[in-house]
């Protein structure tokens, strides 16, 4: 999700008592958690037309259905970003660490296995094939007539993982590949990430990643107050820098993992993150800080769970059962995130036609979307297993050549 947003890596972890490896295996249901939580938020989209409580003034407007007011905790789905954000840094700098090639051409080349086939080949499918999400080319013989020149430049954005930039481009072809974009970008920044840490040490670097991501964040809150009217551009707002915290204490938690270093956040309660993320949720100045609040979240979740047992995959009951779906599912991920978005977006159309009622109630609606996640996972697994698998054999049998 080795990591990026959300694709499972083969992490393994070094006992300096035994000879043998272990698996972390409590990343697999984080991962579980974290694609399942975004997928019940973009369901709630579909559904609802709204991704977010709309704004009075400075707080939250209340004047919503009693049904949005009840479903009200998936608004929060998209703290599986933040949990993919710190898990990709986690992993990445787990598998670098431990790599015996550490040269960067190796790492990048298997990023890019690791990473771009299956999102091309999502990227083609949404832009050439799906209805609701294929782009205009029809106009090939008029270069210069707009929707043409519109589906190009978009195209070609997203083809160089850049789109995140561009907010006209960003969110037409499929709205979740904007982080596949930052993710890739805070790859190429993963160098320099080192290189900070070989002169500052960790502690220092982390202080000033983040203070790049909280000064960005403040300037957001504050803008939000004296030119609520204004409107940052994607190349701040979606820019990695101002995520670059947010991935980095995965990476500096995996390195105090690995040296058996005091775990960063071990003793920090479960409950102080989680609760300031959905506190500053309901006030404008403090809302870009979400994000943060919920990395930092995961990485507390992170620290507690590599220094106490989990509970085994293999036991029994509803729990064991939960368990092993979120495992499986976790493994999945990286595919499911890549189509889930523009599949379960026509959920609630499906459903009118074929009940053509006037009024068919909210919560009726969200259910029959839910009800994708089933046929989604079924579409990621082939994904997962024709094209994610293939391409990153290819990455490795390229690097040991």
């Amino acid at each position: 999700m080795e990591s990026k947003i959300i694709s499972p890596p083969d992490v393994q972890v070094k006992d300096s008592s035994r000879t043998a490896e272990k698996h972390i295996a409590f990343l697999d249901p984080i991962r579980g958690v974290a694609i399942l939580s975004v997928f019940l938020f973009h369901a709630f989209g579909a559904t609802f037309h709204a991704l977010a409580l709309d704004w009075n003034g400075t707080l939250r407007d209340w004047n919503v259905s009693p049904s949005f007011l009840g479903l009200l905790p998936v608004i929060f789905g998209w703290m599986g970003v933040a949990i993919f954000f710190v898990v990709s840094g986690f992993c990445i700098h787990l598998s670098h660490e431990r790599s015996r090639q550490k040269s960067f051409k190796v790492f990048f080349i298997r990023r890019f296995f690791r990473i771009y086939p299956p999102y091309l080949l999502a990227l083609c499918f949404f832009v050439f094939v799906y209805p609701p999400t294929c782009l205009d080319f029809s106009s090939h013989l008029r270069h210069t007539q707009p929707s043409y020149i519109y589906s190009s430049v978009t195209t070609g954005t997203h083809l160089l993982l850049i789109h995140n930039f561009f907010g006209l481009f960003n969110k037409s072809i499929n709205g979740s590949f904007w982080s596949i974009a930052v993710e890739v970008q805070l790859y190429a920044l993963y160098p320099l990430l080192l290189w900070l840490v070989s002169r500052l040490g960790w502690l220092r670097t982390l202080y000033l990643t983040g203070l790049i991501e909280f000064s960005m964040r403040g300037l957001q809150g504050i803008l939000s107050i004296f030119l609520p009217a204004f409107s940052l551009s994607g190349w701040f707002t979606e820019s990695p820098l101002i995520f670059w915290y947010s991935w980095s204490i995965g990476a500096a938690l995996a390195d105090a993992y690995l040296k058996k270093e005091p775990l960063p956040f071990q003793k920090t309660s479960l409950l102080l993150w989680p609760v300031l993320a959905v506190s500053c949720y309901f006030w404008k100045p403090l809302f870009p800080f979400c994000f943060t609040l919920a990395a930092l979240s995961t990485a507390v979740f992170i620290s507690h769970f590599l220094t106490r047992p989990t509970p085994a995959l293999s036991q029994g009951g509803i729990q064991g059962l939960v368990l092993r779906h979120l495992a499986w599912v976790g493994t999945v991920s990286y595919s499911a995130y890549l189509i889930h978005q523009p599949l379960v977006e026509q959920m609630p159309g499906i459903l009118h036609r074929v009940l053509p009622a006037e009024n068919i109630p909210s919560l009726a609606c969200y259910a029959f979307s839910v009800l994708s996640w089933f046929p989604i996972l079924a579409l990621s697994y082939l994904l997962y297993r024709w094209v994610e698998l293939p391409s990153i054999a290819w990455g490795k049998r390229l690097t040991k050549s």
